[in-house]
């Protein structure tokens, strides 16, 4: 199993970057996901690791000023069914559904969707948006927790633009993604399976955006 694990870091170490400059700004979209203080500072489900994509996040969104951009908020009523799998987080009205102070100047005539689920493709102002955008065929998914609400949508996107044979790139930077360390759930360790599982199901993963 160690060596498999090896294989696996090996393939996602040699992959290379992308430069944003071969993305066409009309075509691109940014979607960041659950840049929220539950998932960084606040409440049981905050990880210190996110303090680790928030430069690289900040550097993006300064680069890609005029660009479509996307934020989702994880964002829950008190009897959520999510909470019969995680403990109760980013309740509505509360600083844990807050986006992090960071990244709130980028909001700005910019969307911000809330979810309430670990898949944002399922909701439904995103599923009006993609039909307002169809125009959009690069989109670079960030955020958290890479190996759920970050796969879910990416593997979601994916799957639904091959269903209709629509030739879409799904980006996601390995220094742009970050999930959390909790019991056996070791961060290091999911980020790499959940990379690449991304990959083997045509996500276009990438070292970073330069």
């Amino acid at each position: 199993m160690y060596e498999i694990l090896k294989e696996m870091e090996k393939e996602l170490i040699d992959l290379e970057s992308i430069n944003l400059k071969d993305l066409k700004e009309e075509n691109t979209a940014i979607i960041v996901v659950d840049m929220v203080r539950g998932f960084y500072d606040v409440g049981p489900l905050a990880s210190s690791r996110v303090k680790n994509i928030i430069s690289p996040l900040v550097k993006l969104n300064d680069k890609t000023t005029g660009y479509k951009k996307i934020f989702f908020i994880d964002c829950h009523e008190e009897d959520s069914s999510e909470f019969n799998a995680y403990p109760p987080h980013c309740i509505a009205n509360t600083v844990e559904s807050q986006l992090i102070e960071e990244l709130k100047v980028y909001t700005k005539n910019n969307r911000i969707i809330k979810k309430n689920s670990t898949n944002g493709f399922h909701a439904k102002e995103f599923q009006q948006w993609l039909k307002e955008n169809s125009s959009i065929n690069n989109f670079i998914v960030t955020g958290v927790c890479t190996d759920i609400c970050v796969e879910t949508l990416a593997i979601s996107l994916k799957t639904y633009f091959n269903e209709f044979n629509e030739e879409k790139s799904i980006i996601v930077p390995m220094n742009l993604v970050e999930t959390y360390d909790l019991g056996i759930h070791n961060g290091d360790l999911m980020n790499l399976i959940s990379l690449y599982k991304m990959k083997i199901n045509g996500i276009n993963i990438v070292k970073y955006i330069e």
